[in-house]
């Protein structure tokens, strides 16, 4: 696919906008789960449409083999190198980085209507919408002023921290889901259609132990430190022989109005141990390989891949057989295929 270029304030997307750029030379997708989702691409300068880019304007690409054309909205472009300028754009979804949720408690709310209070309670106007497949009430709360963004993910009390799942962004509709990707049933293997492949087992985050502690703050600005008398919460399970303890400030788990004491911090800590395997490392592995749904010879495999999918990984030269869930893709636009993806 080509990518097309819009005018910042774009609502629709079903024309061509300014244009199609016809000219461009590199499109790259990139996009991780409940992470990253970027778009760069290359442009000459003596293309048609170069002076038309500018930061806030939308790219619309293909960002995999599956979804539908995805917009991006510019945030930086290269100063020119060899006639040739970098265009970088976050995807539409990064607008909810800028709009403002404003402050609310419930003691108990479903996910959809903590989430679609979120999107409704806002200091501007926007045109995003939202879902959710999680249906179990928990206490929710927006403490403090803070990015709609913000409250999606990424912090302690957003709904990824609370219900967990993995986000579909699909333009200008937010999805929650318990399970995005689905178990295709791909096998990418060697001497088939694996043509690379990097296999990495880091155990930098893995610990055999969590020393918490909050910080309780009087209003004469006086601080005490709140630690449990036991110190450390072991870690059972771990696959590490020797110590290591990771240090946690816990004071952001705990809301403005709730007095920070050990036995609370004790509660917190335990359910974050439960919730994050902290002593297992997650190996992952990073490939590329040849989509054979694109071969005429295997035009009735539809061996597609996106996002959160389960696949099966085989290298008998290495001995490796995984079945793993992908986390990351990177997907050439221009080509229509993957450059790699990482499960």
């Amino acid at each position: 696919m080509i990518p097309v270029l819009f005018k910042a304030n774009a609502t629709a997307f079903n024309t061509f906008g300014i244009g199609v750029l016809k000219d461009c030379t590199f499109c790259e997708v990139t996009e991780e789960r409940n992470g990253a989702y970027e778009c760069q691409l290359k442009y000459p300068i003596t293309g048609a449409l170069y002076k038309e880019l500018a930061p806030e304007r939308l790219i619309k690409a293909k960002p995999n083999d599956t979804a539908k054309d995805q917009m991006f909205r510019i945030y930086r472009i290269s100063t020119p190198i060899d006639g040739m300028v970098t265009v970088y754009a976050q995807h539409l979804s990064y607008d909810l980085s800028n709009v403002a949720a404003l402050q609310w408690s419930s003691e108990s709310i479903s996910p959809s209507l903590a989430m679609a209070r979120v999107f409704a309670n806002t200091a501007t106007p926007h045109g995003f919408t939202c879902q959710t497949d999680y249906s179990a009430a928990k206490p929710f709360a927006v403490t403090k002023p803070q990015s709609v963004r913000a409250c999606l993910g990424g912090v302690a009390g957003s709904f990824i921290d609370l219900w967990g799942g993995e986000f579909e962004w699909d333009n200008w509709k937010v999805i929650h889901h318990q399970g995005r990707g689905k178990h295709t049933g791909v096998v990418i293997e060697y001497g088939k259609n694996l043509t690379d492949m990097e296999h990495d087992n880091d155990n930098t985050d893995v610990y055999t132990d969590l020393l918490p502690y909050a910080v309780s703050t009087t209003e004469d600005g006086t601080e005490t430190v709140i630690t449990l008398a036991e110190v450390l919460i072991p870690v059972v399970e771990t696959t590490l022989v020797q110590r290591k303890t990771y240090i946690k400030d816990f004071s952001e788990y705990f809301d403005m109005e709730e007095n920070i004491t050990e036995e609370a911090l004790r509660a917190k800590a335990k359910n974050y141990v439960e919730a994050n395997p902290l002593g297992i490392g997650k190996p992952s592995i990073t490939v590329s390989f040849e989509p054979l749904w694109k071969q005429p010879e295997y035009a009735a495999v539809l061996e597609r891949v996106s996002l959160c999918d389960t696949v099966t990984v085989r290298h008998s030269v290495l001995g490796i057989t995984a079945k793993a869930k992908v986390i990351a893709t990177r997907y050439d636009t221009l080509a229509e295929k993957y450059i790699s993806i990482e499960l």
